[in-house]
């Protein structure tokens, strides 16, 4: 009895769900078909909307390469301008000052000059340096100031006392205050021979040589009673005068001895 009964309900489900799906397929008799699908028009359709042909060339994805503009040609160097300031000529012993754009430099043959010239020669017409390769003077220039003094002291005018104040000595190298005066060459009075003696090429307006009294062509032998002979002398006069009040400068001018008087003016 229980297995009949269990069959009779699987039954009755079966009638249940075959009977829903009867009813509902009569439903949708009723209801109206869908359009059927036009194929030509669909591919139309995707060859309207497809994109069109692709270009040529992709964009680029960076700036496109412009090679920098070429650089101007660097300007030669210009060669550095030198000012012939004083020297004293005495070959290896000699030295001079010149100016430069690193200012007042004093030198000696075999100094290299800030614009890279060898310095060869000291000599009495200037200082000969070399260039490239190739010999160049500097020769002092003489202003119209200058080239007066110079013309007004080959007269009659002679000098036998001076005044010198004491700051041109004071904390200063003398070498520089002598080589600032004008210029100098060593020369020997009795004809080439024997001991040399500085002799006057220039002298620059009120600077210790035309302080002095000192003239173009003058010759110095002594400095209160000290011989000159040699430009470290020279050089080292400032020792020489120290503590001194006046001091004699024995010259040989045209020929004749002479002795100017200096006084020292100043001194605390």
């Amino acid at each position: 009895m229980q297995g009949l009964g269990l069959l009779t309900f699987v039954a009755a489900i079966g009638l249940g769900f075959g009977a829903s799906q009867l009813v509902l397929t009569l439903a949708q008799k009723g209801a109206p078909a869908p359009a059927p699908v036009q194929i030509n028009a669909a591919l139309a359709a995707v060859e309207t909307n497809a994109p069109k042909d692709l270009p040529d060339g992709w964009p680029a994805v960076f700036d496109p390469y412009v090679p920098d503009p070429p650089k101007a040609p660097t300007p030669p160097k210009q060669a550095e301008r030198y000012r012939l300031i004083g020297l004293v000529a005495g070959g290896e012993s000699g030295w001079a000052i010149m100016g430069a754009s690193d200012g007042d430099r004093l030198i000696r043959a075999g100094d290299r000059l800030v614009g890279g010239e060898i310095v060869l020669d000291i000599a009495p017409d200037g200082v000969w340096i070399d260039r490239d390769g190739t010999k160049v003077q500097i020769a002092f220039e003489e202003t119209a100031t200058e080239m007066l003094a110079r013309i007004v002291s080959n007269g009659s005018i002679e000098v036998d006392e001076a005044e010198l104040p004491a700051s041109v000595f004071s904390g200063r190298d003398l070498r520089r205050v002598l080589g600032r005066a004008g210029s100098v060459r060593l020369v020997a009075p009795n004809g080439g021979q024997g001991e040399t003696f500085p002799e006057i090429l220039w002298v620059r307006e009120g600077q210790i040589y035309d302080l002095i009294g000192l003239k173009r062509g003058d010759m110095v032998l002594r400095v209160n009673g000290y011989s000159v002979s040699d430009p470290e002398t020279l050089a080292n006069a400032q020792d020489i005068l120290a503590g001194s009040d006046e001091f004699a400068v024995e010259i040989l001018r045209a020929g004749q001895r002479r002795t100017i008087t200096v006084r020292i003016t100043g001194r605390g």
